[in-house]
């Protein structure tokens, strides 16, 4: 197979391109949304205990997604580019690169955490009936989370290379097994919560396979040069892959923050907010898959030397995005009420999801826009603004509406900050983003 593509092959051929990438690329994604609710929803039911262990677990699963969205958005990056150049062989070495740093890196933080496990277990207070259950359970899962590292990088070669139907087969494939596996193996067995790790592990591994046969089959495999150390791995990681884990690491403590801010209004307004924060996750994945798939088309014209095209394309990905969020904000905020009892049950639960989508709901245009901008501008060489812009807008909310929450006696009061906050981004970070694509494309032309 020629290791070479046709120049024609990434030039701009109109909107209908960032909608197809966009559409395969949020079918995955939603996928990696929904396994936590639903295996936590599994946990729930088969054991009290199995969920509570769970449940602790949250806050070292996002330094591992953390650590994964780094390396996937890195190499998505780099095989975009190389797609664009017309070097096949240049997308499975850099990977192999990659996986020789995640290796190291995903491997030291695990080794951190089984050796730390019993301090963990004290500093969230774990009682100690379940301290045992709490060490083993978090060794295990740290291991199990090695064998699905390499799939990360695997898929993240196929939507780089313009492949997104297959890397969305390699994510579906493991998200179907963990959750089948915590099932038939957490009602079937008495593995209890232990279901969760061996779940992972053969999602993991039925996950790589289903990778290694996609990129053979799409000629990545025989078309690959020498899987010899590439230098540019270094770069990409430290470059796109460090600035884009430092602002998953601020959303996440930003998402803490504000379950503190609540926590002085009791256990329904605390279930509510986090009910509306359920759908707000299921709701960006159409922004991200959007900014990915724009930055995807961005970056294989910069492979092929066609900078010229940024604008144009960047232009068609933020009327798609305005337009799609214009009717899902809208439809919304129309039936916040019926949602709102949807994902609460419980009326006074219910009651306040609704508060919070009533405020909220119409400004979710806002959220739309910025969420795809800023995720387009850490793959697109911005990742530091994109950084530089998380922590005010991520800070605001906690510190702003906290204290206004608090001094007013309210959660309408952190409820009004978020959506001030999203129009305001609205107003900023996608003309902050246009003037980075627009000074790059103009540096890149010279």
């Amino acid at each position: 197979m020629s290791t070479t593509e046709a120049p024609t092959t990434v030039a701009w051929d109109g909107a209908a391109r960032i909608r197809r990438l966009a559409a395969t690329i949020a079918l995955g994604e939603t996928a990696g949304v929904l396994v936590p609710v639903v295996v936590i929803a599994l946990m729930a039911r088969i054991s009290v205990e199995a969920m509570y262990v769970r449940s602790l677990y949250v806050p070292l699963a996002l330094l591992f997604a953390a650590l994964q969205v780094g390396f996937d958005v890195s190499n998505q990056v780099a095989a975009s580019v190389s797609h664009g150049a017309g070097r096949a062989r240049d997308v499975l070495p850099v990977a192999a690169s990659m996986a020789r740093v995640g290796m190291a890196v995903w491997g030291t933080v695990s080794l951190v955490l089984i050796l730390a496990a019993p301090w963990l277990a004290a500093l969230l207070n774990v009682p100690d009936a379940s301290v045992g259950e709490f060490v083993a359970f978090t060794r295990w899962a740290c291991l199990a989370n090695l064998i699905f590292f390499p799939t990360v990088l695997l898929s993240s070669s196929l939507r780089g290379y313009g492949r997104p139907g297959s890397a969305a087969a390699v994510v579906l494939t493991g998200a179907t097994l963990e959750v089948g596996g915590v099932a038939v193996l957490g009602f079937g067995t008495d593995l209890g919560v232990y279901a969760l790790p061996v779940a992972i592990a053969g999602g993991g591994v039925a996950a790589l396979t289903v990778g290694m046969v996609q990129v053979y089959r799409c000629g990545l495999w025989t078309a690959s040069g020498p899987l010899t150390w590439r230098p540019e791995a270094i770069g990409r990681l430290t470059g796109t892959g460090l600035p884009v884990t430092a602002s998953f690491v601020v959303m996440a403590v930003a998402n803490a923050g504000l379950l503190w801010a609540l926590s002085p209004f009791g256990p329904d307004v605390v279930s509510g907010y986090s009910a509306a924060g359920a759908l707000q996750n299921l709701l960006i994945v159409p922004a991200s898959a959007l900014g990915s798939a724009t930055a995807i088309v961005l970056n294989q014209m910069r492979g092929a030397g066609r900078p010229g095209e940024w604008l144009t394309a960047f232009g068609s990905g933020l009327r798609l995005t305005a337009a799609v969020y214009a009717v899902l904000a809208a439809a919304i905020w129309l039936c916040r009420e019926p949602l709102a009892a949807l994902l609460a049950g419980d009326p006074t639960v219910a009651s306040e999801t609704g508060r919070f989508l009533a405020i909220v709901g119409l400004t979710y245009i806002g959220l739309g826009l910025n969420v795809m901008t800023l995720l387009l501008l850490e793959q697109v060489g911005g990742g530091l603004i994109a950084l530089l812009l998380n922590v005010p807008y991520f800070g605001g909310m906690v510190v702003v509406g906290s204290a206004l929450a608090r001094t007013q006696q309210d959660p309408s009061a952190l409820y009004w900050t978020i959506a001030v906050l999203n129009v305001g981004g609205m107003l900023l970070v996608p003309l902050l983003t246009w003037r980075h694509v627009r000074r790059t494309s103009r540096a890149e032309a010279r």
